[in-house]
């Protein structure tokens, strides 16, 4: 089956629930605080500011979970990159361990909050699976279950057989089944967002882009096309799409595509053999894939693509061409959709929450975690603004990461990422 040209949100679009329906700015106005960009940080932060009591302007460019947040392959994963014994080497064990609860709370967090407001977004809760095709990312993954069950957290390693139960290929060695995590439709659950952020007072505009940031004594002026919002607290949550607002958060960040195609709902032959335990699965270390069941029975597969602004339609067909791989029978039916996006990468694979000047702060970095890790980032960044610190938390008191020689790291990482998917196109053969 030919794949349809990609669209913004591709499956999601025509799978997401109603937007609400937000204005465009068109007159200057002021509140104590301002956010930009409305996806799942900048709406966590509105929704946990109004909540408070605090006035919220959200400002978005384009409509509510226009970028990352309803582009990603809805992955709820709990926790951060770095393991617990990495975040206690890097910070110490009461540092580390705060940062290890912080992480680990991400998905409560998500969850609470679907059913407090009865967000319909295909939310599942069952788990997530991490993958290993070789005894080197296996015996890694077990010692990651390891640490993590030290700490009490709810997982499980799976050997040969469990997994090909659960995934309906044995491509795999084993894996392990993080019971936090689950999935959830993005964009639905994006927009489910916005809507309890505006039942809450926030107030939101879309189709508003920020052009520029100002100071003006004590406070801020956001200028926009149609007019300008004056705030004494500001938050830029644009993460992969903040372009030049800032400059000291273009070099804070590499911004990857990622890229995705799904299938039409599968037929019931194959409906009880691909993925049947219709849990999401992560494996980033040999096919560099993650893939998924949504409700309808459509198989869903993505993964981390081209590093430049550059539509790279040959790597839709790698995307197909590993889960073929996976599952040949899919071959019969195809993909006919497809679609991405882009994410941001920190040079230590931590999210930050930095104040860049008096009054204006940035959450950023989610490494691929998103959904949950940018949810709780808005949490975290609506408290500061409400004027509490957080001591204890490395990533609210760690400066902005910064990549040395930004402008040409990307080359590098251009030249590692084609030699991975050659590396991988040669283990296929």
């Amino acid at each position: 089956m030919e794949m349809r040209h990609p669209t913004p949100q591709g499956l999601w679009t025509e799978t997401g629930i109603a937007a609400p329906d937000v204005p465009t700015l068109a007159a200057d106005c002021a509140a104590e605080t301002a956010i930009i960009g409305g996806g799942f940080c900048g709406l966590s932060a509105a929704l946990h500011l109004a909540e408070a009591g605090r006035e919220a302007i959200l400002l978005e460019a384009e409509t509510v979970g226009w970028g990352a947040s309803g582009r990603n392959g809805g992955q709820v994963i709990a926790g951060l990159k770095l393991d617990p014994h990495e975040m206690t080497a890097k910070f110490g064990r009461e540092r580390g361990l705060a940062l290890h609860r912080f992480g680990a709370a991400t998905t409560d967090l998500v969850f609470s909050l679907i059913e407090r407001f009865q967000i319909r977004c295909e939310a599942h809760r069952e788990g997530w699976i991490q993958a290993a095709h070789s005894p080197r990312i296996m015996a890694e993954i077990a010692a990651r279950a390891a640490d993590l069950a030290a700490q009490g957290e709810q997982v499980e390693l799976l050997d040969r057989e469990r997994m090909a139960a659960l995934l309906g290929t044995d491509f795999y060695r084993g894996g392990m089944l993080d019971r936090r995590s689950g999935m959830v439709q993005p964009y639905s659950y994006a927009r489910g967002l916005a809507a309890a952020a505006l039942a809450a007072g926030a107030r939101i505009f879309a189709g508003t882009c920020v052009t520029h940031l100002e100071r003006e004594g004590t406070r801020w002026r956001l200028r926009t096309p149609q007019g300008s919002v004056t705030a004494d607290q500001v938050l830029i949550a644009t993460n992969g799409y903040t372009g030049d607002l800032h400059p000291a958060l273009r070099p804070a960040m590499i911004v990857v595509q990622s890229y995705q195609v799904a299938t039409e709902p599968l037929p019931p032959a194959l409906d009880r053999t691909v993925l049947p335990s219709r849990l999401p699965v992560s494996d980033l270390m040999q096919l560099g894939v993650y893939f998924r069941r949504d409700d309808a029975g459509r198989f869903i597969i993505g993964g981390r693509g081209s590093l430049t602004e550059r539509e790279r339609l040959d790597l839709f067909e790698d995307a197909a061409e590993n889960a073929y791989r996976l599952y040949p029978a899919l071959r019969e039916i195809g993909f006919s959709l497809r679609w991405g996006g882009k994410l941001a990468l920190t040079r230590d694979h931590l999210p930050r929450l930095v104040t860049l000047e008096p009054g204006l702060h940035a959450a950023y970095g989610c490494n691929g975690r998103g959904v949950a890790l940018a949810t709780m980032l808005g949490k975290l960044a609506a408290e500061r603004l409400r004027g509490m610190a957080h001591p204890d938390l490395p990533i609210a008191t760690l400066p902005p990461a910064r990549y040395p020689l930004h402008a040409l790291r990307l080359p590098a990482m251009m030249a590692i990422a084609k030699f991975r998917r050659l590396r991988r196109r040669f283990l296929r053969g």
